[in-house]
């Protein structure tokens, strides 16, 4: 279970999130979602430890990641898929992938290795291509196979549908679904795209202001336009 309790965090002087509170069954996939500036990337950059807290504790099982390392929390089990991709766009596809097993040292990185390449058979086709010759959605699949790479428990996704065409997105869909389901791995992921995001999560989680205020039922979201401009700004 990942527990984040009375969280506060921000970048200097400027408070982004304001105490607070969310917890995430094992397994379970939910969606963040909120207006732009309501502290979505801040809320999962604080949980892989980009951002330091001020106070408030963050959890995985009873493991206390609140003032671990960043690197420390990916070997814990926390994988983080950040907006933008930041592949490294000199390395080849294959050394991307393994770039991420030397970081958190996973049990069996050559197995998780052809595991990655056999669910992403575009990865596994340009495997010797430098990554910043790949599209951008086949960018995103390259750096959600590296999140793969360190045999996670908790998979953040940072708005991984921007900037990719609907094809792609539906596949990205599709996939953090299966892996969901074979591998009980837990999934929160920010959007904007409501769409993709109702595909992945059961349930939202509303954010406004640096908080967590409002749960619901992704599906009753997408059909309830007022939720929809007072929250997300639509």
């Amino acid at each position: 279970m990942l527990t984040i309790d009375n969280v506060r965090a921000g970048y200097g002087r400027t408070t982004v999130l304001h105490g607070l509170s969310l917890t995430v069954a094992d397994g379970d996939m939910i969606a963040v979602l909120g207006r732009n500036g309501a502290g979505k990337s801040t809320l999962l950059k604080a949980v892989i430890g980009t951002v330091p807290l001020s106070s408030g504790t963050i959890k995985l099982g009873d493991q206390d990641l609140s003032r671990k390392k960043p690197h420390r929390r990916a070997r814990a089990g926390i994988a983080y898929v950040p907006q933008g991709r930041d592949i490294f766009p000199r390395l080849s596809v294959l050394d991307n992938l393994r770039v991420a097993a030397y970081g958190t040292r996973p049990r069996d990185a050559s197995q998780l290795l052809e595991q990655v390449l056999m669910e992403f058979p575009v990865l596994n086709a340009k495997r010797a291509e430098p990554g910043g010759g790949l599209s951008g959605g086949q960018q995103q699949i390259l750096a959600l196979g590296r999140a793969l790479m360190t045999d996670p428990r908790v998979l953040l996704l940072d708005e991984p549908s921007e900037g990719i065409q609907p094809s792609i997105v539906d596949q990205i869909a599709e996939t953090v679904c299966r892996i969901n389901g074979e591998r009980g791995i837990t999934v929160v992921i920010v959007e904007q795209n409501l769409d993709f995001a109702a595909k992945i999560a059961p349930h939202a989680h509303l954010m406004d202001k640096g908080q967590i205020v409002l749960r619901v039922p992704t599906k009753n979201l997408i059909s309830d336009r007022l939720l929809q401009h007072e929250f997300l700004g639509v």
